[in-house]
Protein backbone atom coordinates (compact mmCIF):
# COMPACT_ATOMS: atom_id res chain seq x y z
CA UNK A 1 0.00 0.00 0.00
CA UNK A 2 2.77 2.45 0.95
CA UNK A 3 4.67 1.54 -2.20
CA UNK A 4 1.62 2.24 -4.38
CA UNK A 5 1.08 5.61 -2.72
CA UNK A 6 4.72 6.57 -3.27
CA UNK A 7 4.47 5.60 -6.93
CA UNK A 8 1.28 7.63 -7.37
CA UNK A 9 2.89 10.63 -5.68
CA UNK A 10 5.94 10.35 -7.92
CA UNK A 11 3.72 10.34 -11.01
CA UNK A 12 1.79 13.35 -9.72
CA UNK A 13 5.00 15.28 -9.05
CA UNK A 14 6.36 14.32 -12.47
CA UNK A 15 3.19 15.63 -14.14
CA UNK A 16 3.31 18.81 -12.07
CA UNK A 17 6.94 19.48 -13.01
CA UNK A 18 6.20 18.87 -16.69
CA UNK A 19 3.21 21.22 -16.95
CA UNK A 20 4.36 24.05 -14.66
CA UNK A 21 5.91 27.05 -16.47
CA UNK A 22 9.56 27.59 -15.60
CA UNK A 23 11.28 30.74 -14.35
CA UNK A 24 14.92 31.65 -14.87
CA UNK A 25 15.76 30.44 -11.37
CA UNK A 26 18.80 28.33 -10.53
CA UNK A 27 18.09 25.74 -7.85
CA UNK A 28 21.09 24.34 -5.94
CA UNK A 29 20.46 20.99 -4.26
CA UNK A 30 23.54 19.41 -2.71
CA UNK A 31 24.56 17.18 0.18
CA UNK A 32 26.08 18.52 2.38
CA UNK A 33 24.06 21.71 1.97
CA UNK A 34 27.01 23.75 0.72
CA UNK A 35 28.92 21.10 -1.17
CA UNK A 36 32.14 22.23 -2.85
CA UNK A 37 30.91 21.60 -6.41
CA UNK A 38 27.68 23.50 -5.79
CA UNK A 39 29.58 26.44 -4.29
CA UNK A 40 32.00 26.48 -7.23
CA UNK A 41 29.06 26.72 -9.63
CA UNK A 42 27.30 29.37 -7.53
CA UNK A 43 30.38 31.58 -7.44
CA UNK A 44 30.58 31.51 -11.26
CA UNK A 45 26.91 31.78 -12.23
CA UNK A 46 26.10 34.63 -14.65
CA UNK A 47 23.62 36.32 -12.31
CA UNK A 48 22.63 38.88 -14.94
CA UNK A 49 20.88 36.04 -16.78
CA UNK A 50 19.03 34.73 -13.73
CA UNK A 51 16.12 36.02 -11.70
CA UNK A 52 17.06 34.14 -8.57
CA UNK A 53 19.37 31.51 -7.09
CA UNK A 54 17.82 29.13 -4.57
CA UNK A 55 19.87 27.07 -2.11
CA UNK A 56 18.20 24.01 -0.55
CA UNK A 57 19.81 23.41 2.87
CA UNK A 58 19.51 20.54 5.36
CA UNK A 59 19.97 22.00 8.83
CA UNK A 60 19.16 25.38 10.35
CA UNK A 61 22.71 25.67 11.70
CA UNK A 62 24.28 25.20 8.24
CA UNK A 63 26.20 28.40 7.53
CA UNK A 64 26.99 29.35 3.91
CA UNK A 65 30.79 29.43 3.49
CA UNK A 66 30.63 32.14 0.82
CA UNK A 67 29.62 35.72 0.29
CA UNK A 68 26.06 36.29 -0.85
CA UNK A 69 26.23 37.46 -4.48
CA UNK A 70 22.70 38.84 -4.46
CA UNK A 71 19.51 37.38 -5.94
CA UNK A 72 20.03 34.47 -3.52
CA UNK A 73 17.59 32.85 -1.10
CA UNK A 74 17.91 29.76 1.12
CA UNK A 75 15.06 27.28 1.67
CA UNK A 76 15.02 24.29 3.98
CA UNK A 77 15.08 20.87 2.36
CA UNK A 78 11.65 19.23 2.45
CA UNK A 79 9.76 22.49 2.99
CA UNK A 80 6.93 23.74 0.79
CA UNK A 81 9.22 26.45 -0.61
CA UNK A 82 11.87 23.85 -1.39
CA UNK A 83 9.31 21.80 -3.27
CA UNK A 84 8.00 24.89 -5.10
CA UNK A 85 11.40 26.06 -6.34
CA UNK A 86 12.35 22.55 -7.38
CA UNK A 87 9.31 22.59 -9.67
CA UNK A 88 9.47 26.08 -11.17
CA UNK A 89 13.25 26.48 -11.61
CA UNK A 90 14.66 26.29 -15.13
CA UNK A 91 18.13 25.26 -13.97
CA UNK A 92 19.01 22.66 -11.33
CA UNK A 93 22.45 21.68 -10.08
CA UNK A 94 22.50 18.62 -7.85
CA UNK A 95 24.97 16.20 -6.26
CA UNK A 96 22.59 13.45 -5.08
CA UNK A 97 19.59 13.56 -7.38
CA UNK A 98 16.32 15.45 -7.61
CA UNK A 99 12.61 14.81 -6.97
CA UNK A 100 12.07 12.64 -10.04
CA UNK A 101 14.36 10.33 -12.02
CA UNK A 102 13.25 11.55 -15.47
CA UNK A 103 13.87 15.27 -15.87
CA UNK A 104 11.52 16.97 -18.39
CA UNK A 105 12.82 18.99 -21.34
CA UNK A 106 11.54 22.17 -19.72
CA UNK A 107 14.26 21.91 -17.08
CA UNK A 108 18.04 21.64 -17.35
CA UNK A 109 19.19 19.42 -14.51
CA UNK A 110 22.95 18.99 -14.10
CA UNK A 111 23.98 15.96 -12.07
CA UNK A 112 27.42 16.91 -10.77
CA UNK A 113 27.42 13.80 -8.57
CA UNK A 114 29.76 13.61 -5.58
CA UNK A 115 32.85 12.07 -7.08
CA UNK A 116 34.01 9.68 -9.77
CA UNK A 117 33.33 6.32 -8.14
CA UNK A 118 35.30 3.23 -7.34
CA UNK A 119 32.19 1.81 -5.65
CA UNK A 120 29.37 0.78 -7.97
CA UNK A 121 26.50 3.27 -8.06
CA UNK A 122 23.06 3.42 -9.66
CA UNK A 123 22.32 0.69 -12.17
CA UNK A 124 25.79 -0.78 -11.63
CA UNK A 125 24.74 -1.44 -8.03
CA UNK A 126 21.25 -2.76 -8.89
CA UNK A 127 19.71 0.60 -7.96
CA UNK A 128 17.60 2.97 -10.08
CA UNK A 129 19.28 5.22 -12.63
CA UNK A 130 18.58 8.89 -13.36
CA UNK A 131 17.89 10.58 -16.67
CA UNK A 132 19.25 14.04 -15.97
CA UNK A 133 19.89 16.54 -18.75
CA UNK A 134 23.62 16.40 -18.16
CA UNK A 135 26.03 14.48 -15.93
CA UNK A 136 29.58 15.54 -15.10
CA UNK A 137 32.55 13.26 -15.65
CA UNK A 138 36.29 13.80 -15.50
CA UNK A 139 37.43 11.72 -18.50
CA UNK A 140 36.23 9.38 -21.27
CA UNK A 141 36.85 6.47 -18.86
CA UNK A 142 34.39 7.91 -16.36
CA UNK A 143 32.05 9.14 -19.09
CA UNK A 144 31.30 5.48 -19.84
CA UNK A 145 31.02 4.62 -16.14
CA UNK A 146 28.52 7.41 -15.46
CA UNK A 147 26.56 6.62 -18.63
CA UNK A 148 26.16 3.00 -17.55
CA UNK A 149 25.43 3.91 -13.92
CA UNK A 150 22.60 6.33 -14.68
CA UNK A 151 21.24 4.86 -17.91
CA UNK A 152 21.86 7.81 -20.23
CA UNK A 153 23.70 8.12 -23.51
CA UNK A 154 27.34 9.17 -23.41
CA UNK A 155 26.59 12.44 -25.21
CA UNK A 156 24.75 13.61 -22.09
CA UNK A 157 27.81 12.93 -19.91
CA UNK A 158 30.11 15.93 -20.16
CA UNK A 159 33.83 15.35 -19.68
CA UNK A 160 34.31 18.82 -18.23
CA UNK A 161 35.69 17.69 -14.89
CA UNK A 162 34.26 18.03 -11.39
CA UNK A 163 33.63 21.64 -10.27
CA UNK A 164 34.85 20.93 -6.74
CA UNK A 165 38.28 20.05 -8.08
CA UNK A 166 38.84 23.68 -9.06
CA UNK A 167 39.39 24.41 -5.37
CA UNK A 168 42.36 22.03 -5.28
CA UNK A 169 44.27 24.72 -7.15
CA UNK A 170 43.33 27.59 -4.81
CA UNK A 171 46.03 29.93 -3.49
CA UNK A 172 47.42 28.55 -0.24
CA UNK A 173 48.59 31.32 2.10
CA UNK A 174 45.13 32.66 2.95
CA UNK A 175 43.77 29.12 3.42
CA UNK A 176 46.34 28.36 6.13
CA UNK A 177 45.37 31.62 7.81
CA UNK A 178 41.67 30.72 7.70
CA UNK A 179 42.50 27.29 9.14
CA UNK A 180 44.46 29.03 11.92
CA UNK A 181 47.40 26.67 11.36
CA UNK A 182 51.04 27.72 11.25
CA UNK A 183 52.29 25.49 8.44
CA UNK A 184 55.92 26.17 9.31
CA UNK A 185 55.56 24.31 12.62
CA UNK A 186 55.17 20.89 10.96
CA UNK A 187 57.33 18.73 8.74
CA UNK A 188 54.26 17.35 6.95
CA UNK A 189 50.56 18.11 7.05
CA UNK A 190 48.18 15.54 5.63
CA UNK A 191 44.52 14.58 5.78
CA UNK A 192 42.63 11.34 6.44
CA UNK A 193 39.28 11.08 4.65
CA UNK A 194 37.64 7.66 5.11
CA UNK A 195 34.40 6.72 3.41
CA UNK A 196 31.46 5.53 5.48
CA UNK A 197 30.83 1.92 6.43
CA UNK A 198 27.43 2.58 7.96
CA UNK A 199 25.41 5.49 6.57
CA UNK A 200 22.95 7.38 8.75
CA UNK A 201 21.66 9.84 6.13
CA UNK A 202 20.79 9.47 2.47
CA UNK A 203 20.97 5.90 1.20
CA UNK A 204 20.94 3.97 4.52
CA UNK A 205 23.21 0.95 4.24
CA UNK A 206 26.18 -0.87 5.73
CA UNK A 207 29.20 -1.97 3.71
CA UNK A 208 32.27 -3.61 5.19
CA UNK A 209 32.91 -3.50 8.93
CA UNK A 210 31.62 -0.66 11.10
CA UNK A 211 34.31 -0.49 13.79
CA UNK A 212 33.01 2.49 15.74
CA UNK A 213 35.75 5.02 15.04
CA UNK A 214 36.18 7.85 12.57
CA UNK A 215 39.08 6.13 10.78
CA UNK A 216 37.10 3.11 9.59
CA UNK A 217 40.01 0.96 10.74
CA UNK A 218 39.64 -1.43 13.66
CA UNK A 219 43.37 -1.96 14.24
CA UNK A 220 44.22 1.72 14.59
CA UNK A 221 45.68 2.67 17.99
CA UNK A 222 44.73 6.31 18.43
CA UNK A 223 47.16 6.92 21.29
CA UNK A 224 50.03 5.36 19.37
CA UNK A 225 49.06 7.34 16.27
CA UNK A 226 49.22 10.58 18.25
CA UNK A 227 52.66 9.69 19.63
CA UNK A 228 53.87 8.71 16.15
CA UNK A 229 52.80 12.07 14.74
CA UNK A 230 54.47 13.91 17.60
CA UNK A 231 57.76 12.09 17.01
CA UNK A 232 57.61 12.84 13.30
CA UNK A 233 56.41 16.42 13.87
CA UNK A 234 53.39 15.97 11.61
CA UNK A 235 49.80 17.20 11.69
CA UNK A 236 46.96 14.96 10.54
CA UNK A 237 43.55 16.44 9.78
CA UNK A 238 40.74 13.90 10.07
CA UNK A 239 37.26 14.33 8.63
CA UNK A 240 34.46 11.78 8.80
CA UNK A 241 32.28 11.17 5.76
CA UNK A 242 29.11 13.33 5.98
CA UNK A 243 26.93 10.21 5.75
CA UNK A 244 28.70 8.33 8.56
CA UNK A 245 27.71 8.23 12.24
CA UNK A 246 28.98 10.96 14.56
CA UNK A 247 31.97 9.72 16.53
CA UNK A 248 33.42 11.10 19.74
CA UNK A 249 36.55 12.97 18.73
CA UNK A 250 39.20 14.99 20.54
CA UNK A 251 41.70 17.15 18.68
CA UNK A 252 45.26 17.65 19.87
CA UNK A 253 48.41 19.40 18.74
CA UNK A 254 49.02 16.72 16.09
CA UNK A 255 45.51 15.43 15.24
CA UNK A 256 42.85 17.92 14.16
CA UNK A 257 39.30 16.62 13.73
CA UNK A 258 37.22 18.75 11.38
CA UNK A 259 33.72 18.64 9.92
CA UNK A 260 31.45 20.82 7.76
CA UNK A 261 30.68 23.11 10.71
CA UNK A 262 34.40 23.67 11.37
CA UNK A 263 34.99 24.45 7.69
CA UNK A 264 31.98 26.67 7.08
CA UNK A 265 32.53 28.76 10.23
CA UNK A 266 35.92 29.68 8.75
CA UNK A 267 34.53 30.36 5.29
CA UNK A 268 36.33 27.28 3.99
CA UNK A 269 35.53 24.34 1.75
CA UNK A 270 37.02 20.87 2.12
CA UNK A 271 38.73 20.96 -1.27
CA UNK A 272 40.46 24.25 -0.49
CA UNK A 273 41.99 22.49 2.50
CA UNK A 274 42.65 19.28 0.56
CA UNK A 275 44.65 21.20 -2.04
CA UNK A 276 47.16 22.26 0.65
CA UNK A 277 47.88 18.77 1.97
CA UNK A 278 51.20 16.98 1.42
CA UNK A 279 49.41 13.66 1.01
CA UNK A 280 46.10 11.90 1.57
CA UNK A 281 44.93 8.84 3.50
CA UNK A 282 41.63 7.31 2.42
CA UNK A 283 40.30 3.86 1.54
CA UNK A 284 37.90 3.31 -1.37
CA UNK A 285 36.68 6.90 -1.60
CA UNK A 286 36.38 8.87 -4.83
CA UNK A 287 38.44 11.63 -3.22
CA UNK A 288 41.51 9.69 -4.38
CA UNK A 289 40.48 10.21 -8.01
CA UNK A 290 40.25 13.95 -7.33
CA UNK A 291 43.50 14.20 -5.36
CA UNK A 292 45.38 12.45 -8.17
CA UNK A 293 45.02 15.73 -10.10
CA UNK A 294 47.73 17.12 -7.84
CA UNK A 295 50.03 14.11 -8.41
CA UNK A 296 50.76 13.80 -4.70
CA UNK A 297 51.10 10.56 -2.69
CA UNK A 298 48.19 8.66 -1.19
CA UNK A 299 47.63 5.71 1.13
CA UNK A 300 44.52 3.53 0.93
CA UNK A 301 43.68 1.94 4.31
CA UNK A 302 41.39 -0.89 3.28
CA UNK A 303 41.43 -3.20 6.26
CA UNK A 304 37.96 -4.62 5.56
CA UNK A 305 38.33 -4.99 1.78
CA UNK A 306 36.95 -8.56 1.70
CA UNK A 307 33.88 -7.71 3.76
CA UNK A 308 33.33 -4.42 1.94
CA UNK A 309 33.40 -5.92 -1.53
CA UNK A 310 31.11 -8.74 -0.45
CA UNK A 311 28.27 -6.24 -0.11
CA UNK A 312 29.30 -3.45 -2.49
CA UNK A 313 30.39 -4.16 -6.07
CA UNK A 314 33.21 -2.15 -7.60
CA UNK A 315 33.19 -0.19 -10.85
CA UNK A 316 36.42 -1.79 -12.04
CA UNK A 317 37.62 -5.38 -11.92
CA UNK A 318 40.79 -5.92 -9.87
CA UNK A 319 40.05 -2.72 -7.98
CA UNK A 320 43.47 -2.56 -6.34
CA UNK A 321 44.98 -1.98 -9.79
CA UNK A 322 42.87 1.17 -10.00
CA UNK A 323 43.75 2.73 -6.65
CA UNK A 324 46.37 5.50 -7.13
CA UNK A 325 47.81 4.76 -3.72
CA UNK A 326 49.81 2.40 -1.56
CA UNK A 327 47.30 -0.09 -0.12
CA UNK A 328 47.54 -1.21 3.51
CA UNK A 329 45.35 -3.63 5.46
CA UNK A 330 46.56 -3.01 9.01
CA UNK A 331 47.61 -0.09 11.18
CA UNK A 332 51.21 -1.32 11.29
CA UNK A 333 51.34 -1.11 7.49
CA UNK A 334 49.93 2.41 7.62
CA UNK A 335 52.77 3.58 9.88
CA UNK A 336 55.36 2.05 7.56
CA UNK A 337 53.89 3.83 4.54
CA UNK A 338 53.64 7.10 6.46
CA UNK A 339 57.31 6.89 7.37
CA UNK A 340 58.16 6.49 3.67
CA UNK A 341 56.12 9.54 2.69
CA UNK A 342 57.54 11.64 5.53
CA UNK A 343 61.00 10.82 4.13
CA UNK A 344 59.76 12.09 0.73
CA UNK A 345 59.75 8.64 -0.80
CA UNK A 346 56.99 8.10 -3.35
CA UNK A 347 56.59 4.38 -4.12
CA UNK A 348 53.44 4.70 -6.24
CA UNK A 349 54.42 7.73 -8.35
CA UNK A 350 54.56 5.84 -11.66
CA UNK A 351 51.26 4.02 -11.11
CA UNK A 352 49.56 7.19 -9.92
CA UNK A 353 50.73 9.14 -12.96
CA UNK A 354 49.34 6.55 -15.36
CA UNK A 355 46.00 6.45 -13.56
CA UNK A 356 45.79 10.23 -13.39
CA UNK A 357 45.85 10.40 -17.18
CA UNK A 358 42.99 7.90 -17.34
CA UNK A 359 40.99 9.60 -14.59
CA UNK A 360 41.32 13.17 -15.88
CA UNK A 361 41.02 14.62 -19.35
CA UNK A 362 41.84 18.11 -18.04
CA UNK A 363 44.65 18.76 -15.55
CA UNK A 364 43.62 22.22 -14.41
CA UNK A 365 41.19 24.20 -12.24
CA UNK A 366 38.70 25.17 -14.94
CA UNK A 367 35.98 22.51 -14.63
CA UNK A 368 33.29 24.99 -13.54
CA UNK A 369 34.07 27.29 -16.44
CA UNK A 370 33.77 24.42 -18.93
CA UNK A 371 30.54 23.16 -17.36
CA UNK A 372 28.73 26.50 -17.40
CA UNK A 373 29.73 27.12 -21.01
CA UNK A 374 28.02 23.83 -21.91
CA UNK A 375 24.80 24.10 -19.92
CA UNK A 376 23.86 27.79 -19.65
Amino acid sequence: MVGCMKEMLKKLVTLLIRITPKRSYCYMKAMPSYDDSAVAVYNSLPLERLEKVVWSYYNDEDRPPFEDRGKTIHVKKGSVRDFYYGIVSKYIFTTHGHFIPDVPKSQICVNMWHGMPFKAIGLLNHMPGRRDTYICATSPLYQKVMSDAFGVSCNRVLTVGSPRNDYLFAEGASIWNWMEIDRSQYAKVFIWLPTYRQSVVGDIRTDGLEVGNVYGMGTVDEGDFERFLERENCLCLVKAHPMSPKYEQTSSSHVLHIDEKWLWERGLLLYQVLGQMDFLISDISSVMVDFSLLDRPMIACFEDATEYMASRPMVFENIFDWLPASVVHHYSGLKQELQSLIRDEDPTAEKRGKLMRQFHQHIDGKATERLLKKVL
